[in-house]
């Protein structure tokens, strides 16, 4: 029989992920969804705040994705007793979808209608990439690196990455990762299709836009830890027939927090890589 033949007929068991090339604790998260109406609550409180308040004009100028962000981070930090931790040198990575398009769109338009005149100076510093993460700096004092991530469609997968390397970085105690972005971006329709049966989700035309965040808090893997933890694997996977796993994502990985248990779950990261999220205790439940 020729090689070849035998390599197309052999049978093989399904091969696992090797050992995770980074591995991490999860030691706090968020996760925040809000519609428009919403919106503007959380940008007057956007909840339990560790430390001194910050001023009420603090998110005046935020981009709606950067308000989602800060709610969700301090829900993480009030849910899991991270106020007394400080984050000095701690690391941010921040992964928008799109931040900001829609405010754009319209500054472009005053621009060609006003001129310079009608261009705000808060929208550079407020819609571009870096602003979440550079807000979150300024909220919690974190001196050490902050960064913008992708700001396209994929952002979210993106920033996966170069999580796993900012956790190499034995001078970062730990990784602020946090990913936001609209599901559905809230654009006027013209002509809308009425739903003949509405749902919370719909105001009986179209889905309701919904601006999402989840924040984590990501330190090096003790051998103490049985908690929620994240594995990166950062080397070509063959399948062996097997389907891959999806394509990571805000809305799934979203989803795999808000359960009420967990089994592991993996999701690829789209250059031959993938990251799992499970917990490091078996059978443990997660903290909702």
């Amino acid at each position: 029989m020729k090689p070849t033949q035998s390599r197309a007929h052999s049978k093989r068991p399904h091969q696992e992920a090797a050992d995770p090339a980074v591995r991490c604790a999860v030691i706090a998260y968020g996760a925040i969804q809000a519609t428009a109406e919403q919106l503007p609550g959380l940008r007057q409180n956007p909840g339990p705040q560790p430390g001194p308040p910050l001023s009420p004009s603090f998110l005046k100028h935020a981009d709606e994705q950067t308000v989602v962000a800060m709610a969700a981070l301090f829900q993480a930090i009030d849910r899991h007793s991270l106020a007394g931790i400080c984050f000095t040198d701690w690391g941010v990575l921040a992964a928008p979808r799109y931040l900001g398009r829609i405010t754009t769109v319209q500054a472009l338009q005053r621009f060609a209608a006003e001129g310079a005149w009608g261009i705000s100076p808060h929208l550079i510093p407020h819609r571009t990439l870096h602003a979440i993460s550079g807000t979150i700096s300024q909220a919690l004092k974190i001196h050490g690196p902050n960064l913008g991530v992708g700001g396209g469609p994929n952002a979210d997968v993106e920033v996966m990455r170069v999580a796993a390397a900012f956790l190499t970085n034995q001078d970062l105690p730990g990784v602020w990762v946090v990913m936001t972005g609209w599901n559905l971006e809230p654009i006027l329709q013209a002509h809308p299709v009425p739903d003949s049966q509405p749902s919370p989700s719909t105001n009986g035309y179209h889905p309701v836009p919904v601006c999402q965040a989840v924040a984590l808090a990501l330190t090096p893997l003790s051998r103490t830890w049985d908690g929620l933890e994240l594995g990166f694997h950062l080397g070509a996977l063959g399948s062996n027939g097997h389907p891959s796993p999806p394509l990571f994502s805000l809305e799934s990985f979203q989803a795999a927090l808000g359960g009420s248990s967990l089994s592991r779950q993996s999701w690829s990261l789209g250059n031959g890589g993938l990251v799992d999220l499970r917990f490091a205790q078996a059978g443990a439940e997660m903290k909702l």
